[in-house]
């Protein structure tokens, strides 16, 4: 390990034996004990995907759009999925202001990752016109308050947007059948 990054994970004695006695009485600073959960709430707005979910004292929103592109040339028959988190700087006085830091990409990538891995988004579905067009789905992940387990948080965020997400429906016309044609969702 390097030994920079060894001395900025050094604990003080007491911060030692203040995680011993917690451990030992089976508490948690918020007065949880181990294996309680912190207390969830999602809402859900009247825009087709959006979410705001609270676990804990952790708050996060999740919008979800999405727009016609040209498909990646190795999948020609998938669409895609993007995520952008936005971490502001009134949720943690660690977070600064501006371009997004290193722990808002890194959040981005494990939510990308788990929902790519665990196949919550059916890409092939988002397929209008093999090789020419597909649906390019983009989530947006704002912390407004960082309580802990903003990985959980930002998670639920992201699938609770992505079940009220309504692509619109797409029919093939014109004298080559080529035309797309989107329908508004009424």
């Amino acid at each position: 390990m390097d030994a920079r990054l060894a001395n900025t994970w050094r604990m003080t004695l007491n911060e030692k034996k203040f995680i011993e006695t917690a451990l030992a009485s089976d508490l948690r600073i918020d007065g949880r004990n181990s294996l309680e959960y912190r207390k969830i709430t999602i809402k859900f707005d009247r825009v087709d995907g959006s979410s705001e979910v609270q676990l804990g004292n952790t708050h996060v929103m999740g919008f979800v759009t999405g727009q016609l592109a040209q498909p990646y040339r190795d999948r020609p028959n998938e669409g895609s999925i993007s995520i952008f988190t936005e971490f502001s700087p009134m949720a943690d006085p660690s977070f600064e202001p501006g371009r997004p830091g290193e722990s808002a990409v890194e959040l981005g990538r494990v939510i990308d990752r788990g929902l790519r891995e665990s196949r919550a988004v059916d890409t092939e579905s988002l397929c209008v016109l093999a090789g020419k067009l597909v649906w390019a789905i983009r989530i947006d992940l704002h912390i407004l308050d960082n309580g802990g387990n903003l990985v959980d948080a930002a998670n639920i965020a992201a699938l609770a947007a992505l079940l009220t997400f309504r692509r619109p429906e797409c029919t093939l016309g014109g004298d080559d059948g080529q035309q797309v044609i989107v329908h508004p969702p009424e």
